[in-house]
This record gives structure tokens, sequence and C-alpha cells, in this order.
């Protein structure tokens, strides 16, 4: 039986942002491997859930991924 100290999935917020212990100031749009791991396979952007990205990241790494949506550098969604 599940007990409630037990969790069934990790805690997500336990989760570390990537960009914050880089101490990243800017995302780059024409960093393709730094935009890849946060993308699925149709080109959508994963959540910030599933991620462990903080906001402030998460809406620098969406407009990253328009412009390279934009310049062509990425697909769009499917």
């Amino acid at each position: 039986m599940f007990q409630p100290s037990q969790s069934r999935r990790g805690d997500p917020r336990q989760k570390k942002c990537p960009f914050c212990d880089k101490g990243t100031k800017y995302i780059d749009y024409k960093d393709y491997p730094t935009l890849k791991p946060f993308t699925d396979y149709f080109g959508n952007i994963r959540q910030r859930y599933y991620t462990g990205i903080c906001l402030k990241h998460q809406k620098m790494l969406r407009t990253a991924v328009q412009r390279a949506r934009f310049m062509g550098m990425l697909a769009y969604r499917k």
C-alpha cells in the first residue's frame, strides 16, 4: 500500500536549474546543443516540471527556440 512518506516519482523541487548551476545569463538561439535537450521529438518545448528549469530561464529558452525556428535552425511544431 502507498504511504504518504513515499513518493512514486522524484520530487520536481529537487531538480536544479542547469542554467543557474552554470551561471548562464543568456541563452543563445544559435547554440543548438544547448536547445536540443529541452525540446522533444516533435519540436515542442518541454515543460518546466520535467526539465527542472527555473521560470526566468524557461522564458529565455522559449524566446531562443522561437528565434531559432524563425531562422530555420529548429523545426516548427508538427
